[in-house]
């Protein structure tokens, strides 16, 4: 996806890749034979990871088997534009927040980082206020709490106690 967004991208645009895993050397490979060994970086495992996203300026989350996607909530807290596969818990997270992708859609990847690295200041703000409002609704502590007792199983020993 990165490789056929690239000439679209601003001027200097990395792809950054941060932590470690099966895939690592299979990508490096890949960004080599696609020409952009150059602009893809591979940062490995980096402590407090988080810290480095509002230097982003598009979050992307190509992975098949993300169960939820705390890393997803870390990119929202920096107000990062949000760009993931729509499997997993990323469609619950990003949803109506950032740009969905269907898995392995190479073309609809580049096309959501173009969008993205396209936003203006108003529309990144307008997007990083959207993705904090999700966090209060959704994935606060209070949030959380509230769909806890209202769960039926849960409701009913409430009731009985």
């Amino acid at each position: 996806g990165f490789a056929e967004a690239l000439p679209n991208l601003p001027e200097n645009s990395q792809l950054v890749i941060l932590g470690k895993g099966r895939l690592e050397e299979n990508l490096k490979a890949l960004a080599l034979e696609l020409g952009i060994g150059p602009q893809v970086l591979f940062l490995g495992q980096v402590p407090d990871a988080r810290r480095y996203f509002k230097a982003f300026d598009v979050f992307a989350l190509s992975s098949d088997h993300e169960p939820f996607g705390m890393v997803l909530l870390e990119a929202m807290v920096a107000g990062v534009p949000l760009v993931a596969t729509s499997c997993g818990g990323a469609k619950e997270v990003v949803e109506d927040v950032g740009l969905l992708f269907p898995l392995g859609d190479v073309h609809s990847l580049a096309h959501g980082l173009v969008h993205m690295a396209g936003l203006d200041a108003e529309q990144r703000q307008d997007c990083a206020e959207r993705m904090l409002l999700r966090l209060r609704e959704r994935f606060s502590d209070h949030a959380v709490r509230d769909v806890f007792w209202r769960l039926p199983q849960v409701s009913s020993l409430a009731a009985g106690a």
